[in-house]
């Protein structure tokens, strides 16, 4: 038998040795092919070629519109043709189109074949003003790309920053006062520079304070709806009213409607509703309440409609404009009948060229494609083709030419790799390598991702951490952790319910959360402790019950502060509370600085590794040692003298208290502290994040912590901008996460086989 195990052993070496040198091979060929295409761009042939591409998709994208044109005038003299005649309507709708459509087909390939191919006479003039309308968009659009990327700094700044717009651009301020309150989260727009963005950035504010007046509005006309059809179980005694004598009635009924004449329109429409449901013996459908779960932060995106450009831009657009004539006049005499179009054809005409001469950038490989689309590959002959496309793909042979090796090298080093890091690690940290050369190929910033993913670090690193005392102590993955979650929460809200600002803020939501989750911790131990083998199963369904049972202690706690509670009942805590103006992205701006375009946030990273630091000298301290031991063989412990139940407790309390202090650091980076369901999937996310570092079930290192929030996190990152490149709409990036975490989750179950700690 050991035989057979030694023989299928060596088959799969000798398989994955020959697939490695395959890869090699293979990565081999791909290198020299990217350097040749690299030479190839280099060389004035390939240059030539390239401009004569550029010149005939600007031709292409000339009479497209034309052709466009020409066209849509055909279906539309088919479908008059059609009316007219006396057996119109007994066409169908569909016959009637298929006719029109070919009409408009036919005439569409005739006017390609009589435009696609103009003859140019003056190929030099047609060069010289393409060149210039390139050249003046390149200064433009490059001009465009600063101005816009210091307004996005501004922009952002003030969205992420202000919680109260109303305040910020309160009724009656003037301009001035406006901008010296927005000056107050974003200095720089008080700068020199800055001063032609100023009017947009007054509008912006206004335009937001409006905004958020409006939500109100409709939260509080919400809660006035919610609290009628909650308060008024019989509607049938309201039958036959309608107007104002339902509303006396109503009022007279329910008090809190006075002073909320604004909302009589929906009220009454709401209770039309009811009354007719009621009097037909139906029941109207509940609207089902959203369930969120644990959000994760995400970029805030600039609105450029509030972008004013400098005097300088405004001039270097109208020198774009003289530009555009100049090479539309080579064009005219090119195709006369460019000459006859206006209006709207003739700015499609502009944007067409354009998009053709300053397609965002100049590298080669964009103005390649580029080219292609408008059909540029016409003015191509003979070899030169391939000579183009072999240089276009210069970038994706090499980053192709990287992966292959990579996969060989993990492949030829399978077996000492796993070893040494694990299964799970060692895809996870190979896919992440892909990502990032992915990235590359599509043109996403890996250095303004990676400042992401450690931003994304610093938010869960310490949730992560929570579920190193409970491997260590034998519970295993704690996904009860959500106890110590809502700990924490009520630690943020006890600290907004006392209008606390700053660090002090932040410390005592720490302090007072962890202080909340000793004595459940403790509680939930002795539970533990009675279920032991069960761990796990116990820990997810506490953790979903008691995040459960708080849906209805949110409701019941007795905060009294307007800005947390919901103001039309007067109890009860809102379901998203933000920490602007407390205490909110406070470690990530803490001593942050950027370092090769990468943005890193030092207070929350040293946060993390003080955090981490403590925990691995609690691990060779005399308890920490006795803990791992009753964690790793309890027999072997309660012989050496140990109480393993006592150890179990210091570890699961220690857990909790350790996620009570995470999701105070998670709400803080997020910028909002989330309440009711919100904190149930923390668990998965956590665990499936330290058994990727490298833990297991029984065994975990503060390595494993860092480590696997590292990769965890920027797979997610990088997943989410590749999808959105890749995949229309983008959105794989929860359904990448929910696959992570369940499967390392499921991986790391069936590698413990289920085995019981006795």
């Amino acid at each position: 038998m050991s035989e057979q195990v030694v023989e299928k052993t060596a088959k799969k070496r000798g398989s994955r040795f020959i697939t490695s040198i395959v890869l090699f091979a293979l990565a081999g060929v791909m290198l020299i092919a990217s350097i040749s295409g690299y030479v190839l761009r280099g060389s004035a042939s390939t240059r030539a070629n390239l401009d004569r591409m550029r010149t005939s998709a600007v031709l292409h994208a000339a009479t497209e519109g034309l052709v466009d044109s020409i066209a849509q005038t055909a279906r539309s003299a088919k479908l008059k043709e059609l009316r007219a005649d006396k057996n119109f309507r007994k066409r169908g709708l569909d016959e009637v189109n298929s006719i029109c459509d070919a009409a408009m087909e036919e005439a569409r390939a005739e006017a390609e074949k009589l435009y696609n191919n103009p003859v140019v006479e003056d190929e030099a003039a047609l060069e010289s003003a393409i060149e210039t309308m390139e050249s003046v968009l390149a200064t433009s659009g490059q001009l465009e790309n600063r101005e816009k990327a210091a307004y996005a700094e501004i922009y952002v700044q003030l969205v992420d920053n202000i919680s109260n717009w109303r305040e910020t651009a309160a009724e009656g301020m003037d301009d001035a006062a406006i901008i010296e309150a927005l000056a107050k989260t974003a200095p720089a727009i008080k700068d020199a520079g800055n001063a032609h963005l100023q009017p947009g950035f007054v509008r912006l504010a206004k335009d937001m304070a409006a905004a958020q007046l409006a939500r109100e509005e409709a939260e509080q006309q919400g809660q006035l709806i919610s609290m009628m059809t909650g308060a008024i179980a019989d509607w049938t005694e309201y039958s036959g009213l309608e107007g104002d004598a339902l509303w006396e009635k109503l009022a007279a009924e329910l008090p809190d409607l006075n002073g909320n004449e604004r909302f009589k329109d929906a009220l009454l429409e709401t209770a039309a509703k009811h009354i007719a449901a009621a009097e037909n013996g139906e029941t109207l459908p509940e609207e089902a309440a959203t369930d969120e779960g644990a959000e994760t932060v995400g970029e805030t995106l600039a609105d450029y409609s509030y972008f004013i450009p400098t005097d300088e831009l405004a001039k270097e657009r109208q020198d774009n404009e003289a530009a555009f004539e100049a090479l539309n006049v080579q064009l005219v005499r090119i195709i006369p009948d460019l000459g006859e179009l206006t209006g709207n054809l003739q700015d499609s005409l502009r944007v067409s060229l354009e998009k053709v001469l300053w397609p965002g950038s100049l590298d080669f490989s964009t103005l390649y494609d580029t080219y292609m689309a408008r059909g540029g590959d016409a003015a191509l002959t003979g070899g030169a083709s391939k000579t183009l496309k072999l240089a276009s793909l210069a970038e994706a042979l090499l980053l192709g030419s990287i992966a292959l090796m990579l996969l060989g090298l993990v492949l030829f080093f399978w077996e000492t790799l796993t070893r040494r890091f694990g299964v799970p690690r060692t895809i996870i940290a190979l896919f992440f390598i892909y990502l990032c050369l992915l990235a590359e190929l599509y043109n996403i910033s890996v250095r303004m991702m990676l400042g992401n993913v450690l931003e994304r670090m610093t938010m869960y690193g310490v949730l992560v951490l929570a579920m190193m005392p409970g491997i260590q102590c034998g519970i295993g993955l704690n996904m009860g952790m959500t106890i110590g979650c809502i700990s924490g929460l009520l630690g943020i809200v006890l600290s907004l319910q006392f209008n606390m600002t700053g660090f002090a803020a932040l410390l005592f939501a720490c302090l007072s959360g962890a202080a909340f989750s000793l004595p459940l911790g403790w509680a939930y131990s002795k539970l533990l402790n009675r279920m032991k083998g069960n761990e796990m199963t116990i820990s997810t369904y506490v953790g979903f019950s008691f995040v459960s049972l708080m849906c209805i202690g949110w409701m019941m706690l007795p905060f009294n502060n307007p800005k947390i509670i919901w103001l039309l009942s007067g109890r009860g805590l809102r379901v998203t509370h933000s920490l602007l103006g407390s205490f909110a992205h406070l470690l990530d701006k803490f001593l942050s600085f950027k370092v090769f375009g990468i943005n890193v946030p030092t207070g929350g990273l040293l946060f993390l590794g003080v955090c981490c630091f403590i925990m691995w000298l609690f691990s060779r301290s005399r308890t920490g040692i006795a803990m791992t031991a009753a964690g790793s063989n309890p027999r072997f412990a309660e012989a050496s003298g140990i109480n393993v139940n006592h150890m179990r407790t210091v570890g699961t309390v220690l857990s909790t208290m350790i996620a009570a202090v995470g999701i105070v650091i998670y709400s803080q980076a997020f910028g909002y502290a989330q309440l009711y369901t919100a904190p149930r999937q923390l668990g998965f996310i956590a665990a499936s994040a330290i058994l990727i570092g490298g833990a297991t079930v029984s065994k975990a290192r503060v390595s494993h912590v860092l480590i696997g929030v590292f990769l965890f996190e920027g797979v997610l990152v990088f997943g989410q901008q590749i999808a959105n490149s890749v995949v229309a709409g983008g959105g794989l990036s929860e359904v990448m996460r929910i696959m992570i975490s369940n499967g390392i989750i499921l991986y790391a179950l069936t590698q413990s086989g289920g085995a019981r700690r006795d």
